[in-house]
């Protein structure tokens, strides 16, 4: 089988499964690799003239010769922290599969959304607010440090503290996982953030939310409320019950804006998060890998437009 279309993603992730739906649906040869089961394929890589052979499931697949497309719905580093230590097999299974999928960059000449190499430069949070405020978007005044005094001095009273990379660790059988947190900066000290930097923003208040997911040149937009107003703090605290998602046309510059700075990260995927506060419309962040399965629904067909894009890449 010479598929069309290369998958890399996860056995438990619900919008690959969406996307799958779709590319059956309309017909395209593609194969899915799940990171969680590499070690039970048999796979080659060549990489002098691209081809990856796979064997799994009683049938061999020759992607290369007819393919059009790879979906790279991986992060760039696997962050989960093992609660105990690794053998030295389990240690090796994951540095040395994650330096595989990096290595099938050398598909340089098929359509990826998105490019490892894009992904990875735009994960960083602080290359994305100077990209954005590169690209018009007003930008919240930020301060990036594990020095207390220093972002007590930038902000004097309140701030919005978040993570300068997505946390995700382990407590014995627990998965901790961080949020967007308001906090007086003056119960900062030296002894909670000496450990490792952080992010303080200045904190915008009544404020509402925008979700807009980019694939390709398709905008999807929605503006994020709670029984009707917008949410103060991090939205994803509220119960998902008290949720809406209300569809919201955008300006044509914002629209142009959100493209560009695509362009600019050289991604074809993007899940950018923005906020409505004081008159402004403030660039949060973007996810190269974003999550957007429970927005997707007939007026919002996120899949079907991953798929055909999947299917002819432009």
């Amino acid at each position: 089988m010479n598929p069309e279309v290369l998958v890399c993603s996860s056995l438990y992730d619900f919008s690959t499964d969406l996307v799958c739906v779709e590319l059956d649906k309309i017909g395209v040869d593609y194969v899915r690799l799940n990171r969680e089961h590499f070690k039970d394929y048999r796979i080659s890589l060549n990489p002098l003239n691209p081809n990856i052979t796979v064997n799994m499931g009683g049938l061999t697949y020759e992607v290369g010769p007819n393919l059009k497309s790879i979906w790279f719905r991986q992060p760039v580093f696997l962050r989960n922290t093992p609660a105990d230590p690794l053998s030295i097999n389990q240690q090796l299974e994951r540095s040395q599969w994650m330096a595989f999928l990096r290595g099938m960059c050398v598909f340089d000449q098929v359509a990826w959304m998105n490019f490892p190499a894009r992904t990875y430069l735009a994960e960083s949070k602080p290359y994305q607010l100077y990209i954005a405020k590169k690209c018009g978007f007003v930008v919240p005044q930020t301060c990036i440090s594990n020095d207390s005094f220093e972002i007590q001095n930038q902000f004097p009273d309140v701030a919005a503290i978040k993570s300068l990379d997505t946390v995700l660790v382990r407590d014995g059988n627990d998965f901790l996982f961080t949020y967007t947190s308001v906090n007086s900066t003056s119960t900062l000290c030296e002894e909670k953030t000496y450990h490792s930097p952080l992010i303080a923003q200045q904190l915008l208040k009544n404020k509402k939310d925008l979700r807009i997911t980019i694939v390709g040149n398709k905008l999807f937009s929605v503006r994020v409320l709670s029984l009707g107003e917008g949410v103060e703090g991090d939205w994803r605290l509220v119960m998902s019950e008290k949720i809406q998602y209300e569809d919201v046309d955008i300006s044509e510059s914002l629209h142009l804006m959100c493209l560009e700075l695509l362009k600019e990260l050289g991604l074809t995927f993007g899940a950018i998060d923005l906020v409505e506060a004081q008159g402004h419309m403030y660039f949060i962040e973007v996810n190269p890998t974003g999550e957007w399965g429970w927005l997707n629904r007939a007026s919002r067909p996120i899949a079907s437009t991953i798929a055909m894009w999947l299917a002819n890449p432009s």
